[in-house]
């Protein structure tokens, strides 16, 4: 498209939320989208490729489905590309349901989409809990009144996430999930 190369560390910032808030980060909202049309397919391609788990989600996700909880995954990614995932590092078998970007019309941290994920598993703002690794994680709990715990996966450190939610901030899954069956 006529762009310099963004660096790695232009690239880390600008994710946080759909495809194409992240790609008008990187070239500008004008073009944002037909960026977006011209990265999907070469995206699909290579997707998987090197894509591993984070230390512990799997089991952290079999641990809390043996203890009764009901997990969803909510995200702004593409949904097809977030479920594709989910089934490649056999996540999909512990969800609910894997809920993203284009599946319905709103987008994280819109109350609508957080209200239509509670619905579907049932639930209530009150007996859930958010856990995400972003301020538009937190931002979405928020905005529902869930409690949210934040682990810090590498993309927002450990120190951004603590100013968001003091207390509430966990270096891995592990501690999360041990935290989750405690309370």
């Amino acid at each position: 498209m006529g762009y310099d190369k963004p660096s790695f560390q232009t690239v880390k910032r600008a994710i946080g939320g759909a495809s194409e808030s992240t790609m008008a980060k990187l070239i500008g909202p004008d073009r944002a989208k037909e960026g977006v049309l011209r990265l999907r397919p070469i995206f699909e391609e290579v997707m998987l490729e090197g894509l591993v788990e984070l230390p512990h989600a799997k089991d952290s996700l079999c641990r809390l489905k043996e203890n009764g909880f009901r997990t969803a995954v909510l995200t702004n990614k593409y949904g097809p590309h977030a479920r594709r995932v989910c089934d490649h590092l056999g996540f999909s078998e512990y969800l609910e349901f894997t809920l993203g970007a284009e599946d319905t019309d709103w987008k994280k941290p819109n109350i609508l989409l957080t209200r239509f994920a509670l619905s579907k598993l049932q639930s209530t703002p009150s007996k859930s809990t958010y856990v995400g690794d972003s301020p538009f994680d937190f931002e979405t709990a928020q905005n529902a009144s869930l409690r949210c715990l934040l682990v810090d996966t590498g993309t927002h450190a450990f120190h951004e996430l603590s100013l968001l939610n003091q207390g509430y901030v966990y270096k891995d899954l592990k501690s999360v999930t041990d935290y989750i069956l405690n309370l």
